[in-house]
């Protein structure tokens, strides 16, 4: 049999009650036993993991700093607001800029916060094959993952000079790839294209809610069979012209139209049908050495096919590659 002394001073005698402390003694080791299968599990539990302990989250409830929600309720809102950047507000409010200088910290900073307040979600760097540095978040919820991703990219974006070009959504974590950028005015563009891909939509949305509202509805009761058209194409239409959209088809590709190969030119025109709904698809074909473009529409009147002929024919005429299977003869509508 193995014995140990244990010596205690008056002052934690219970008022000099022996008895009764120890019995409070008992009461408190039954208590912490409590889902602990061994006296060491208990003993590591509060010692080690102390974090685990709800006071700092019980702290922030009272303070009326946090508020307690389902995990249901929280998924929903995640999900339902997902394309629609998180404010600079909440991301500083989650990391503090002014303690924050580089990756690792952040990543110290998130890690430390997350055993605190009980996420369960672990952050840590590597390097790609490509020598691409790479921010790994893994466990948690994977609604709250999702949005610490988000809020890490636009941290990283607004005060640490990177963007984020890609990022990889597995089952149980994320993989946020980094690059240098420097942005003093907006959100990165591969940001905003990876995480906030409905915020300009959404704020358009808000700002003409009236208008907006109606063109949807519209649009749904139509089975979207409308054409959306700028108002001097439009006018020129009316009047019997064929419109230049070629600012349009420049502003698209980011350069002049004579410098936009032929299979680009392709994918910007199907952008602008679909925008427009002036036509279905535009279907390129190759037979006998000749290229043809088909247009798919759903015109019976034969003047508004020949327009749209026309506005096509002229489109593509203006590009520098067209030029070349004209003159050879190579080339149909």
């Amino acid at each position: 049999m193995i014995r140990k002394n244990v010596s205690m001073e008056d002052e934690y005698k219970n008022n000099g009650n022996l008895s009764a402390a120890i019995r409070d003694v008992i009461e408190f080791a039954d208590a912490a036993l409590q889902g602990h299968e061994s006296v060491e599990d208990a003993m590591e539990y509060f010692t080690r993991n102390s974090t685990k302990y709800p006071e700092i989250r019980n702290n922030l409830i009272e303070s009326g700093e946090c508020i307690l929600v389902s995990q249901l309720s929280f998924r929903w809102l995640i999900e339902n607001t997902d394309g629609i950047l998180v404010d600079d507000e909440l991301v500083s409010e989650i990391f503090n800029p002014y303690q924050i200088k580089n990756v690792p910290d952040l990543l110290e900073y998130l890690n430390i916060r997350s055993q605190n307040m009980g996420w369960e979600v672990e952050a840590y760097s590597s390097i790609w094959e490509d020598n691409t540095e790479v921010i790994v978040i893994e466990n948690g919820d994977p609604s709250l993952r999702a949005y610490l991703a988000e809020a890490i990219s636009i941290f990283i974006g607004r005060h640490l000079n990177l963007d984020v070009p890609f990022v990889h959504r597995k089952s149980n974590s994320i993989r946020i790839f980094l690059k240098e950028h420097r942005s003093y005015t907006d959100v990165p563009a591969g940001i905003r294209k990876n995480f906030g891909a409905l915020d300009y939509t959404f704020k358009e949305i808000r700002s003409k809610p009236d208008f907006w509202n109606s063109l949807v509805e519209r649009y749904r009761l139509q089975r979207y069979q409308r054409v959306n058209l700028n108002k001097d194409v439009f006018e020129t239409f009316l009047s019997g012209g064929i419109p230049d959209v070629t600012n349009f088809i420049e502003a698209s590709a980011g350069k002049p139209i004579r410098e936009i190969p032929l299979y680009e030119l392709l994918a910007i025109c199907k952008r602008l049908i679909t925008v427009t709904q002036l036509a279905n698809d535009l279907e390129r074909t190759v037979e006998r050495g000749k290229i043809s473009i088909k247009i798919r529409h759903q015109f019976s009147e034969e003047t508004a096919i020949e327009k749209l002929t026309e506005f096509f024919s002229k489109l593509f005429k203006m590009a520098k590659w067209q030029a070349a299977y004209l003159r050879s003869g190579q080339y149909q509508i």
